[in-house]
């Protein structure tokens, strides 16, 4: 798939121009995102057009209005969006690379992996629902734990030196089954940089709590392929045990349901005695706790390139 304007990047564009934090910019851009349904996503280009559709019908919201405030922006910022004036040339020149750590690359790469894993596998040559990503990062994560390589409270060092492996995602039960919040949130931010793109299929509902009346069809973008042809080989060539066992474990959850239909994934998942017997929003799987907080390596700008800092 083309790494075409989007709902998710065009929101994120603005969310660049107001130089809001990362945490911020993720909280704004799920702001705007609940304030409109499926329903309301009659476009086939986010582009200008799209953002003066935002502009005059969800950024002069009451609560997007009161986060502007809230976040510390500065008043004649936010009075441009009271007045439908945003400068979406300047908003357009601003926007910049996404940057990432070493250690996020490992965990984005390993992501990665799995999407284009289970594209390959798929019927569809693709993961065909956000609902399918979610439970598929789930059953690697608890295919890591029956092997006893994670605890619940196993703190991770270097990379090189793994004591424990596996995504860092945290999943508790949702009437959808196993859902991270952190995931979706990841799944954002690469999709924002061309890491990975949806497409969204209007009309046809999965379990998931955000693919209602709709689902999102993911694949590799065009930084993605590029990231995994770089990145690829060079895990491959790594020795260590736990990345051995994470790329085993993507391998065997991909065999295993890779030819499943939503509804039997969904059957498969909620046969688990862990998530079948457990309560609303309790916790499933506690991943793999790590900060990153080591200093950017690798920018990947929105038209796929990549550059190391």
């Amino acid at each position: 798939m083309s790494g075409r304007e989007t709902h998710q990047k065009a929101v994120t564009r603005v969310g660049q121009w107001l130089d809001l934090t990362d945490e911020q910019r993720r909280e704004f851009v799920d702001l705007v995102h609940q304030s409109f349904g499926a329903e309301d996503m009659d476009f086939s280009n986010y582009d200008e057009r799209y953002l003066n559709f935002l502009e005059e019908n969800i950024f002069t919201n009451d609560e997007i209005i009161e986060y502007l405030n809230q976040a510390g922006i500065e008043p004649e910022t936010v009075e441009l969006f009271e007045s439908q004036s945003i400068p979406f040339d300047e908003v357009y020149r601003s926007w910049n690379e996404i940057r990432y750590s070493i250690n996020e690359i490992l965990d984005l790469t390993m992501l990665l992996k799995l999407i284009h894993e289970y594209s390959e596998q798929s019927e569809d040559g693709l993961v065909n629902s956000r609902f399918k990503l979610q439970k598929l990062v789930y059953l690697v994560n608890r295919e890591l734990i029956e092997q006893d390589r994670i605890g619940p409270d196993t703190k991770p060092v270097d990379h090189g030196k793994l004591e424990a492996t596996g995504f860092r995602y945290t999943y508790r039960k949702r009437q959808s089954g196993p859902f991270s919040k952190n995931l979706q949130e990841d799944k954002h931010r690469l999709y924002a940089s061309n890491l990975v793109d949806e497409e969204l299929v209007e009309g046809d509902s999965t379990p998931e709590v955000n693919e209602n009346k709709a689902r999102f069809e993911i694949s590799l973008g065009g930084s993605g392929e590029v990231l995994m042809d770089r990145f690829a080989g060079i895990l491959r060539n790594l020795s260590t045990d736990v990345l051995s066992e994470w790329e085993a474990a993507i391998t065997t959850v991909v065999n295993r349901c890779g030819s499943m239909s939503i509804e039997e994934l969904q059957n498969y998942v909620d046969s688990i005695d862990d998530v079948n017997q457990a309560d609303e929003r309790s916790l499933l799987i506690r991943g793999r706790q790590v900060e990153y907080d080591s200093e950017p390596w690798l920018e990947v700008s929105a038209e796929g390139g990549m550059s190391y800092v």
